[in-house]
């Protein structure tokens, strides 16, 4: 539970007000350590976690919108706050279960993650009414070198960097901690 809070602190820290977007290049590895040993069932409710800590964090300022603008009371800011986190969680929560139903079936990391996690973004910004907000390019927007990507690849080309890199960076530490190189 720890890893997955872990993660999804990271996450916050990625995007803007805490704005170091280079947290997000590792943000998924505490996440990938705590689905390690996991099974389908339990990589759902770590990666809804580590999504809801992330939504949370990042979207906190919702309930200001509601109660200054909507005029709802407080509680119910609050209520819709999180039940919108909630909601995201569960794109978060599937990627974490596919990525466990895939590395069980022999689908490397770096092929998968990028893959389910572009994907299911892709899915939140245009399912039901879309909800095309905080995705994992948008951490990158102090980083402009990172940013001019976009201009070839859209902001999913950005997220798919992103988590590659972070599956990639797990696999050289999973193999520095059980004391081999990735070659062998």
């Amino acid at each position: 539970l720890i890893l997955a809070v872990l993660s999804g602190l990271l996450l916050v820290l990625s995007f803007p007000k805490y704005g170091n977007g280079i947290m997000a290049w590792a943000a998924l590895i505490p996440l990938f350590f705590a689905l390690k040993e996991a099974t389908p069932r339990e990589a759902l409710k770590t990666g809804f976690l580590t999504g809801f800590v992330a939504h949370v964090g990042i979207l906190y300022w919702i309930v200001y919108v509601v109660v200054q603008y909507g005029y709802l009371p407080v509680y119910a800011g609050i209520a819709a706050m999180l039940l919108l986190s909630a909601y995201l969680s569960l794109y978060t929560a599937c990627f974490a279960m596919g990525v466990v139903f895939l590395k069980d079936r022999g689908v490397r990391l770096w092929i998968s993650a990028p893959l389910l996690w572009t994907l299911l973004e892709f899915m939140r910004a245009h399912l039901l009414t879309g909800f095309p907000w905080e995705n994992l390019a948008y951490s990158q927007y102090l980083y402009a070198r990172v940013i001019q990507l976009a201009d070839i690849t859209g902001i999913y080309g950005i997220t798919f960097a992103v988590v590659m890199i972070n599956a990639v960076l797990y696999d050289l530490f999973s193999a520095r901690f059980r004391g081999r190189s990735l070659l062998t």
